[in-house]
């Protein structure tokens, strides 16, 4: 066989070696792939903001309160302050009104035995006082200057204590919580005015390709290029993570461009590349990437469908991340690696997302030895149990999936094959559908 023979069957044996299902099952298993990974991404540095500017962001510390909350003994009820002595007053007893303390105002009275002081829900109690008589149980006689209580009260009754709701010196969020509107609340509580939290990463990203061209700048009329989508899909996805998307551009099928556009984005703290990172005869990106000193290759192909032909790199702890270029290879192999990578560099804990369980209505043939993520419509039934359908075609060249899938399912490697009544874990990535029976129909 003649040399040039040789190296365009070599080329061809490689680029199976990347796409092809028999030979992927040779490839890493995603799960390892994401243990060596992310046992290398460290998470940002911390930064304080406004409480006004924290929705979204990762707390970096636990955050504990200055402040005993309430600061003071605090009325429950509407009623009368008074003084229990001997811990209980049985029904019959009697006080003599000597005030009253308003919500918000500061206490300037005391309470003595047999003496009461009108109180609302929120008021301080004035000194000395032990326990709230509700007014539904307080008679008041003379002219408003007595009362007379109609049920027993022991002390401590409808009295929120210094420090009994949140107590000064305890943490009130922990480290790695994102931080939402209730927690904004709770913030505000405690008089926190300024939050520690990690700093948002910057993720560069760019596509590669002759045939691709840019939607914001093509005509209407592509001709024989193709939109890119993968780009605006990462920038978005990247968005709703909390982190700042940087975007690249598209790169043509030059090793220098290529290489220069890698060095442009190894500046930022992640990099994330789309297309190129399968080996054939246009590929650049694995040279260009190993041409610039620094970067780490952990892993170039993994063990999963669609998307065998991800790369996986670190450049000065930075992650590097090659996706396919199928849009839905691209998508699945952001979800799983890319997303991860981003959420670890945000000090967040929740790096994989939360899945339920689904019972599935399709059958589904697969490979052993191949984890597969499967494009799923969820549905909820009137018993809250979930439901999911395969969304056809499955193969990674059609994108039509995405306006019906709300989920995607995972056929661990250790399995083969999935029955009709198979229970899948599923993460969703949209609204989960509710299914009417009577009229066999599907609602948000």
């Amino acid at each position: 066989m003649h040399s040039a023979q040789i190296e365009k069957q070599s080329e061809e044996e490689d680029h199976i070696h990347y796409h092809g299902v028999d030979k992927a099952q040779q490839h890493i298993s995603v799960k390892d792939a994401l243990d060596r990974f992310l046992s290398e991404i460290s998470p940002m540095r911390s930064e304080i903001v406004k409480l006004s500017n924290s929705l979204g962001r990762v707390s970096s510390v636990d955050i504990k309160s200055r402040l005993n909350i309430p600061r003071y003994d605090r009325s429950t009820r509407d009623g009368y302050a008074i003084k229990v002595i001997n811990d209980l007053l049985t029904p019959g007893s009697k006080f003599r009104i000597i005030g009253e303390v308003r919500i918000g105002r500061k206490v300037k009275r005391s309470v003595n035995g047999g003496e009461a002081v009108q109180v609302a829900t929120g008021s301080f109690l004035p000194f000395g006082a032990n326990a709230v008589v509700m007014k539904e149980y307080a008679e008041v006689e003379e002219n408003g200057s007595a009362l007379v209580i109609k049920k027993e009260v022991r002390a401590g009754d409808n009295i929120l204590h210094a420090g009994e709701d949140i107590e000064k010196g305890s943490a009130v969020l922990l480290r790695g919580t994102t931080i939402h509107p209730h927690h904004i609340a709770l913030l505000a509580l405690i008089g926190a005015k300024r939050i520690q939290v990690f700093r948002r990463p910057r993720v560069a990203f760019f596509s590669t390709g002759d045939e691709l061209v840019d939607i914001n700048t093509s005509t209407r009329n592509p001709g024989e290029k193709t939109l890119d989508i993968n780009r605006p899909f990462i920038e978005s996805m990247t968005r709703e993570l909390g982190a700042l998307p940087i975007d690249l551009g598209i790169a043509k099928d030059d090793f220098q461009t290529i290489r220069k556009k890698i060095k442009k984005g190894l500046s930022f703290d992640a990099l994330i590349l789309s297309a190129g990172s399968s080996v054939g005869e246009r590929d650049f990106v694995a040279r260009a990437a190993e041409s610039i000193k620094g970067v780490k290759t952990l892993v170039h192909g993994v063990a999963m469908r669609p998307s065998s032909p991800t790369g996986l790199a670190l450049y000065k702890g930075k992650p590097f991340i090659m996706l396919p270029g199928f849009p839905t290879s691209m998508i699945v192999s952001f979800f799983v690696f890319a997303r991860a990578a981003i959420m670890k560099l945000s000090g967040s804990p929740a790096i994989f997302p939360h899945s339920i369980k689904a019972r599935l209505e399709s059958d589904f043939e697969g490979r052993e030895g191949i984890t597969h993520f499967l494009r799923l419509r969820v549905e909820v039934r009137a018993d809250g149990k979930y439901f999911a359908k395969i969304v056809k075609p499955t193969e990674a060249q059609y994108s039509s999936w995405l306006k019906e899938a709300n989920g995607i399912g995972v056929l661990d490697q250790s399995k083969s094959s999935l029955k009709v009544g198979d229970i899948l874990n599923v993460y969703l990535i949209g609204d989960v559908l509710q299914f009417d029976a009577t009229k066999n129909k599907s609602y948000l």
